[in-house]
């Protein structure tokens, strides 16, 4: 296969991870709703007679784990996110008496097997998985199979797959599960029309991605979750250097680099904190730069881009507004001509904290 086939190859391959989130998505809650929900029910038990949550992961599993406690922490369930590197090596000691749960799409790479380790015997541990085989799935106490279909390339449909699964297992936690599966239910044809939206005004992103300075992904609350994954997607699919952070941690120093070569993008979803974002997405296009907004367009503001996301709750944002990110990062890696999504240093599995192996052709990493 030539390098251009190969690359034609990757391209497709992660688009149709993209494309196929509508079908995938259903596929968890199908799962959830069916042989995973006694799992799920047993899970949000320990998790409501819990003193405290502790919820670790690592790379997209940990961003997917962030909606998840927002939605505990709203609901008075003194729960914290963090992750399983830093959680190993410095902060286990002070959550011994936490219900844990690990999010991981392999459930085995290394921070999760030494915590497992570390763990097991000591203290309840919720494993959240797509491999029902994997140490994670067996070692758990209690385990969330995710039901995605796996990703080629990047963590894809399985990052939605699991802020999904999270979500349901968050809303059985509060007692809401059935009103979230009927709601999620009736957003399938919202999310198809956005991801069909996104590949149509696919090429609409070029004036804002090329040849500028990193992006910055900027967000409040369960959207911060947005934030970290969209920078890490431009990381790894493009090869970009891309800045997720809090909004209100940006208004304080950050804010000074702004000039015309700015770019940011500003997670926006309706709840308490939009009209917060919306205000800084003024400033920084008053201060030169340039904003992407994504959000439900139903405020008219002179001079800011929309990338019209569903209006629906904020735990339940994430979900959509990763969509037009996952685009950009594609797009971006068009015109710089990057494969996208292919790895020149992680392996498909990290199995060491201290080397890298090289990584097999065309390995997705987990």
């Amino acid at each position: 296969m030539t390098e251009v086939e190969t690359k034609e190859k990757r391209m497709s391959q992660l688009a149709h991870n993209i494309l196929a989130q509508p079908e995938s998505l259903e596929l968890v809650l199908e799962q959830q709703r069916g042989q995973g929900l006694e799992a799920l029910n047993q899970a949000a038990s320990l998790l409501r007679s819990a003193k405290r949550v502790l919820i670790t992961g690592i790379g997209a599993s940990m961003f997917a784990s962030i909606p998840l406690e927002y939605l505990l922490c709203s609901h008075g369930v003194d729960a914290m996110t963090i992750e399983a590197g830093e959680l190993l090596h410095y902060r286990h000691n002070a959550f011994r008496e936490a219900v844990a749960v690990v999010v991981s799409r392999s459930g085995e790479s290394i921070e999760v097997r030494k915590l497992l380790a570390l763990l097991e015997g000591r203290q309840l541990i919720i494993g959240v998985t797509n491999e029902p085989e994997s140490l994670l799935a067996q070692s758990a106490d209690v385990t969330i199979h995710i039901g995605s279909p796996p990703d080629e390339m990047v963590a894809i449909q399985t990052y939605t797959g699991t802020v999904l699964a999270l979500h349901l297992l968050g809303s059985a936690v509060t007692n809401e599960f059935e009103a979230a599966s009927m709601r999620i239910e009736g957003l399938r044809a919202e999310l198809s029309q956005l991801v069909e939206a996104s590949f149509e005004e696919m090429r609409g992103w070029d004036d804002f991605l090329l040849g500028v300075p990193p992006v910055y992904l900027l967000a409040r609350g369960p959207s911060c979750a947005s934030a970290l994954e969209g920078a890490l997607l431009f990381n790894e699919v493009a090869k970009a250097p891309a800045v997720g952070m809090p909004t209100a941690s940006f208004r304080h120093g950050p804010v000074e680099l702004v000039d015309e070569n700015f770019r940011g993008i500003i997670f926006a979803p309706e709840g308490d904190t939009q009209d917060l974002n919306l205000a800084l997405a003024r400033d920084l296009t008053r201060f030169g730069g340039r904003v992407r907004v994504l959000g439900p367009a139903g405020k008219s503001i002179t001079g800011l881009q929309w990338c019209d996301v569903p209006a629906i709750p904020e735990t339940l944002a994430p979900l959509f507004e990763i969509v037009p990110v996952q685009v950009a990062a594609l797009r971006m890696a068009q015109l710089r001509g990057i494969s996208p999504g292919s790895f020149r240093y992680a392996a498909q599995v990290a199995t060491d904290e201290s080397s890298f192996s090289p990584p097999k052709e065309g390995c997705p990493k987990t």
